[in-house]
């Protein structure tokens, strides 16, 4: 029996707690916390896929008024060496990243300095300055090119379930439909990449404890990682995020502005923000490429006999991400 219309809230306006705030620029978000004596920290991005450094050189970059440090895997203030410290709540089976952990580049993007200065125009300008030499290897991200090499990823430990069992006799199903129906699709990569950039603000509380402020859609699990990472009790490790900002996923793990915002404000025990660029912000978080193959078996009426759905996706270099593209296709339809 349904209730009357006006007893539901379905159809009507509804005030959000946080809307007030957001619309009229009341709400902070991650790089908007001031803190006194704070830093600023600009990153820079390697230029090639995969390789290493053959050397590095900040001197220009050190000599430019108002900087303070130039961090690199080889001036890197203390931090675990080992990979699974960087292991987060949600991560998939693989050997975390640890930014600015070796000479070794790994994707395009991937940090390879932070210069920290007094303001944020000091940063960015030293940052250009910054001088690397790397030895290339060659990469592949054609998906259809690698796709030969395809394999099962291991199930994963936390997060996203892996793909469903199959149900019932498949092969079978298919071979006796009256009408089947077999195409392959080819899906881009896509960004959702939000109007917050990634960004932390690290506040220094002087007693060697951390006040992290940033964007992210799990705290505790940012907090986690930081507290590995660092050799850190969590109880030295507070991490806020008031206002979300947008994510659908992309905000679920931590991102490599936060590890190096806290690294920077532990060596020089002072606050340091780090707010990655829109350039920056594409070269990380994203939605795989696939290659989808549906297969489906119908009667002369077109009630569904048979299912088939096949997906290959790229993933990283170093870590099994598991993107869920078949798991729903076993529950649209009995």
């Amino acid at each position: 029996m349904q209730e009357h219309a006006d007893d539901t809230l379905v159809g009507k306006p509804t005030r959000r707690v946080d809307g007030p705030l957001k619309v009229t620029g009341a709400a902070r978000y991650a790089a908007e916390y001031d803190a006194p004596d704070l830093l600023h920290g600009c990153v820079v991005s390697a230029s090639i896929a995969k390789g290493r450094i053959l050397w590095i050189d900040g001197a220009a970059a050190r000599a430019l008024p108002g900087v303070i440090d130039v961090f690199t895997h080889e001036h890197r203030p203390r931090a675990s060496d080992w990979s699974g410290d960087y292991t987060d709540m949600v991560g998939p089976p693989g050997d975390a990243f640890r930014p600015l952990g070796s000479e070794r580049i790994l994707f395009s993007g991937q940090p390879v300095a932070l210069v920290v200065a007094e303001s944020f125009e000091a940063a960015r300008d030293a940052s250009a300055l910054v001088r690397v030499a790397y030895a290339a290897e060659p990469h592949c991200t054609d998906l259809h090119e690698a796709k030969a090499g395809s394999y099962k990823p291991p199930k994963k430990r936390l997060g996203i379930a892996p793909p469903p069992k199959p149900r019932g006799d498949f092969a079978e199903a298919f071979v006796d439909a009256p009408v089947k129906f077999e195409a392959e699709y080819r899906m881009p990569i896509e960004h959702h990449n939000p109007m917050e950039p990634f960004a932390s603000t690290c506040v220094w509380q002087g007693d060697g404890s951390v006040l992290v402020y940033d964007k992210t859609q799990g705290s505790l699990n940012v907090q986690g990682y930081l507290a590995h990472a660092f050799k850190l009790p969590k109880r030295k490790v507070r991490v806020v995020n008031s206002f979300v900002g947008g994510a659908f996923g992309s905000g679920l793990r931590p991102q490599y502005q936060v590890f190096l915002a806290v690294l920077a404000s532990l060596a020089l025990e002072r606050s340091v923000r780090v707010v990655l660029t829109r350039d920056q912000m594409f070269t990380l978080s994203y939605r795989p490429e696939t290659i989808q193959t549906i297969t489906l078996g119908a009667d002369i009426d077109g009630r569904l006999l048979a299912i088939g759905h096949r997906a290959v996706a790229n993933t990283s270099s170093f870590e099994d991400h598991q993107e869920p593209v078949v798991n729903w296709s076993s529950l649209l339809y009995h």
